[in-house]
């Protein structure tokens, strides 16, 4: 069974932590294994010495004879063989006689081979004797690594523990990453609330706080969404009906006369709903798109004289004369379409609602830090209570008579404000008249 270490936070922790304290608890016995041996072959060497040294202040083996050496109360060790030479070369005295050491004798460290052992040697000369004291080394061995294997015992015991407690450990602290996962898979697709990010790992929490925001995004997705569904399905209620009035009366109409006034009301009505749908269309069309389309620099001026040339044969269809001037060009950055449709709205509305006969003045400024976009019509203007009213979806002020929705000012502030721009009513410099004024940020 493989471990998803490349999807598993868990499993990989676990797997390198867990691994990490094998490997560190193998090199850990291994050098204290070989430091314990080496360091017990320095203790084996300085007993062998100061065992020669012992024995070479005094007379006390020589007087009490081998008998004595050998006997149950005797300091020197059962594994040592020792061995007591006079200056002349004669051996007084050997612990094991069956055991004797090679004749040659070296002064201070050696190793000796003898009937198929390797003993180690120290060799010590006074003036009176010389001593010889060996140890075989197997049993040195032996012991060696009784002393080492007792040193690693205890890491080989922690080891687990130590593996047992990292388990528990990582499973505890990921236990609010595994809460926040239920949690998510336990919703309903309707439930858009914000993800708890209580107990959240710090490396985790700034993640699901993306995810809240991201939620907190499609939460007012859906919310536009659900409003703009009721806002369309109320006002195309009201325009079908009337198509279906109108066309009852063509269908009722008695004279030619009759006919042709109800096939133009008809015809009107059908420009109205249509209209009505372009600009549901393009509201819908500019919520959806706005935030995939990349942003990239605009020339104001461009996309001005665009929407212009659209609105150019209603405006001379009421004989209403266009001026515009001030800075050739103004760049912002943003989306050329969305720019597009927010001016052709305003103008739209300023050939609306300006009297045939009058101007409309454009003009556009560069600044320092901002582009400003100013509409001077000569139409009646709203009243200062309402200006910031006709901005909401398919209002329209009491006692206008000129066709329309109502979008068309909801459309151009919705766009203002994904560019950072600020759009504002004021009265026109002439006296009579609307001033729209939009600024945005260079």
């Amino acid at each position: 069974m493989s471990i998803p270490l490349s999807y598993s936070l868990r499993a990989r922790l676990l797997f390198f932590l867990l691994a990490a304290i094998v490997v560190g608890a193998l090199v850990q016995g291994a050098i204290a294994y070989r430091s314990t041996l080496a360091q017990a072959d320095d203790i084996f060497d300085s007993l062998l010495q100061r065992t020669a040294l012992s024995l070479g202040t005094g007379d006390g083996l020589l007087s009490a004879g081998p008998r004595h050496a050998r006997g149950a109360g005797s300091p020197v060790a059962d594994d040592l063989i020792i061995q007591i030479w006079t200056p002349d070369g004669v051996r007084v005295f050997n612990s094991r006689s069956r055991r004797p050491l090679p004749d040659q004798i070296v002064l201070g460290f050696s190793d000796a081979r003898m009937e198929g052992s390797t003993y180690r040697v120290y060799s010590l000369a006074t003036p009176f004797q010389v001593i010889q004291v060996a140890q075989d080394m197997d049993v040195r061995k032996n012991m060696a690594r009784s002393l080492a294997l007792r040193t690693v015992a205890p890491i080989a015991a922690a080891a687990p523990l130590l593996m047992l407690i990292v388990w528990c450990v990582v499973s505890w602290s990921l236990r609010p990453v595994k809460r926040a996962r239920a949690q998510v898979a336990a919703r309903q697709p309707e439930d858009l609330s914000p993800v708890s990010v209580q107990g959240l790992p710090d490396e985790i929490r700034p993640l699901v706080l993306e995810l809240n925001l991201l939620l907190e995004r499609m939460r007012g997705a859906f919310a536009r969404q659900r409003q703009f569904v009721g806002d369309a399905a109320h006002e195309l209620r009201s325009p079908l009906a009337a198509l279906r009035l109108q066309l009852q009366a063509l269908q009722r109409a008695g004279d030619a006369d009759g006919r042709r006034l109800a096939e133009q009301r008809l015809a009107a009505g059908i420009d109205r709903a249509t209209r009505l749908v372009e600009q549901l269309l393009s509201m819908a069309r500019h919520e959806g798109a706005a935030d995939q389309a990349p942003a990239e620099p605009v020339d104001l001026a461009d996309v001005l004289r665009q929407s212009l040339s659209e609105t150019l044969p209603q405006a001379n269809a009421k004989s209403i004369a266009v001026d515009l001037d001030g800075a050739p060009q103004a760049w912002v950055h943003g989306h050329r379409d969305a720019l597009a449709l927010l001016a052709r709205n305003l103008l739209d509305n300023a050939v609306k609602h300006t009297p045939a006969g009058k101007r409309i003045r454009l003009r556009l400024e560069q600044a320092p830090g901002q582009a400003t976009l100013l509409i001077d019509d000569e139409g009646p203007g709203i009243a200062p209570e309402e200006r910031e009213r006709v901005f909401d979806r398919f209002y329209r002020v009491e006692g206008n008579t000129q066709p329309g929705s109502g979008l068309g000012l909801a459309i151009a502030r919705a766009i203002a404000t994904r560019h950072g721009a600020t759009i504002e009513l004021q009265d026109a410099p002439s006296g009579q008249g609307l001033r729209v004024k939009v600024v945005f940020p260079a």
